[in-house]
């Protein structure tokens, strides 16, 4: 039975399934071609149909949170399934919103599906890194590179759906998607010992990568998590990390071409920006298994901070390259952060730690907006937004230099 165990259990297979159920959780890229149609067919302001948006980055640090709780209480597959669930009847309540209550939109895409959501995805995260203890920058940079792909994907399908079928078809038929692929977590299984003590799953592959792992490393809970300094750092850090591309993201299009591009031309700097956020997803990681991950987050706030500030003056060719480094950069921390919380935090905890880690990338992500905004009717207009990002990126620096990772005991 126990050598039957052994060879069923595959770790390459969990890291498989976690990427693939992760591409559901690029769901809040979609907004941006969903919006339109809200906003006529419900005839919504500007802010009203960005609200869901705004909603959905916001709670899901939340839902990570809580993901991470009931990990430890029902276990990481009932965790990503459920959270599924309720993410796609969010979806689904969105899709069936009235005309005259267009709050149920915001309900169930911004409320409901950030709250599943971030209980799925901090699963499909931390489970992979419990499998592959020597290689956690690796397999992160796998499933939250993903994310990022599926947004170049759903994005062009959510288009068409819009504009064959209306917006309610096109939300009920991506609900469904992401319902159908969110069964992968059925799949899902953690190594190691069970909450109730009954053995899990535990080939030998595993046991020589958990050589890897320092033995005496502390597992810090939550609680304990949040009477040290270090969290602090770490979450301010990538808070900081956040204004730099979600200032820039809104803009890449339009400022773009009033630097001299052409529709078509913009359009492709657009691509590749998204291109190179995939990138950045997949490689930072990667190579602060190597380097450190003080040293890649250092480097990627250098990049990200000459390369926004470079946007107050760039143009045609030039412009493209920096919106693409400032992509990648964005990448990179979003990839790199969750793996330099369980070196700080260990991994037992891993789930709910990072969704505390990231509360502050989900209030900064909320209030960038309307910075923006701010500062639109100022002399310097969107260069001081990009001059303050700049600024900011220092800062993280300064944070990042301070953080200190969990030594072996």
């Amino acid at each position: 039975m126990e050598k039957k165990m052994k060879k069923g259990t595959n770790r390459y297979f969990i890291l498989a399934v976690a990427a693939v159920v992760n591409f559901v959780h690029g769901n809040p890229y979609i907004w941006t071609v969903f919006q339109p149609h809200v906003r006529s067919e419900y005839d919504l302001s500007l802010a009203a149909s960005s609200q869901p948006f705004t909603l959905i980055i916001g709670i899901f640090a939340v839902g990570n949170m809580i993901g991470g709780y009931l990990q430890h209480k029902i276990g990481a597959r009932a965790t990503i399934l459920g959270g599924s669930f309720v993410m796609c009847a969010g979806f689904f309540l969105a899709a069936a919103a009235p005309y005259n209550m267009p709050w149920l939109i915001s309900a169930g895409y911004g409320v409901l599906g950030g709250l599943g959501s971030g209980c799925a995805f901090s699963m499909l995260v931390a489970v992979p890194q419990e499998w592959f203890p020597d290689k956690r920058g690796l397999v992160t940079g796998i499933t939250v590179g993903i994310v990022g792909i599926s947004g170049v994907i759903m994005n062009p399908f959510c288009d068409w759906l819009l504009s064959a079928y209306g917006y309610r078809a096109a939300m009920m038929t991506t609900a469904a998607v992401y319902a159908v692929l969110s069964l992968g977590g059925i799949f899902i299984s953690e190594p190691g010992p069970k909450q109730d003590g009954e053995p899990g799953p535990k080939p030998v592959e595993y046991e020589k990568a958990q050589e890897a792992e320092a033995p005496g490393k502390r597992q810090y809970t939550t609680r304990e998590m949040f009477c040290t300094k270090t969290y602090y750092l770490v979450s301010v850090s990538m808070a900081l990390a956040v204004p730099a591309y979600v200032l820039v993201n809104p803009l890449m299009k339009s400022l773009g071409m009033e630097r001299g591009l052409t529709d078509s031309a913009a359009l492709a700097g657009v691509m590749a920006a998204s291109a190179a956020n995939i990138a950045g997803r997949f490689a930072a990681p990667w190579v602060s298994d190597f380097l450190g991950r003080k040293t890649v987050i250092q480097v990627l706030y250098v990049i990200a901070m000459i390369s926004v500030v470079g946007l107050t003056a760039a143009k045609g060719g030039l412009f493209i390259l920096l919106i693409s480094l400032v992509s990648l950069t964005y990448g990179g921390f979003v990839s790199v952060f969750p793996v330099l919380t369980s070196d700080c935090f260990g991994m037992r905890y891993q789930g709910m730690n990072f969704g505390a880690v990231m509360l502050g990338y989900g209030i900064v992500s909320i209030l960038c907006p309307y910075l923006l905004a701010a500062v639109q009717s100022t002399p310097l207009g969107t260069n001081l937004s990009f001059i303050a990002a700049g600024g900011v990126c220092v800062i993280g620096m300064a944070v990042t230099a301070r953080i200190k990772i969990q030594q072996k005991c």
